[in-house]
């Protein structure tokens, strides 16, 4: 016997299963929290808090340099893993928040940096010989 099942079928069923995983709107989560169906109290975005991993801890990485370009402002380094960016050991070049960092710094010396951000992640923002 051959069951047919039409794509409207899995998706009322699939719509069903959701729903029944859904919390009850009518039933606060927290005591003294509004029901899901109640609407937030407006806020200013101002006093809410901005949990961002970049502003926890900065981003370190150490590394070898195997070139800089000195008029461009950038390095190219053969880094170990950057656990807060889920980055393996690789070489890149970066590029110098300042190209005055750059002094000092010369091709085969190790280093340890510091990435700007997630969202900046080739740009240093220190860099010094180790």
């Amino acid at each position: 016997m051959k069951i047919k099942t039409s794509a409207a079928g899995l998706l009322s069923a699939a719509a069903l299963g959701l729903a029944a995983c859904s919390p009850d709107p009518a039933v606060p989560a927290e005591p003294g929290a509004p029901a899901a169906s109640e609407p937030a109290a407006d806020k200013p975005m101002a006093d809410m808090p901005m949990n961002s991993p970049a502003a926890a801890e900065p981003i370190m990485g150490a590394g070898k340099v195997t070139a800089i370009d000195a008029a461009a402002g950038t390095v190219m380094l053969d880094h170990g893993p950057i656990a807060a960016l889920n980055w393996p050991s690789m070489s890149m070049a970066f590029t110098a928040s300042d190209p005055a960092l750059l002094t000092g710094i010369a091709v085969g010396d190790t280093v340890s940096f510091e990435i700007k951000s997630q969202t900046e992640s080739t740009v240093v923002t220190q860099i010094h010989k180790q």
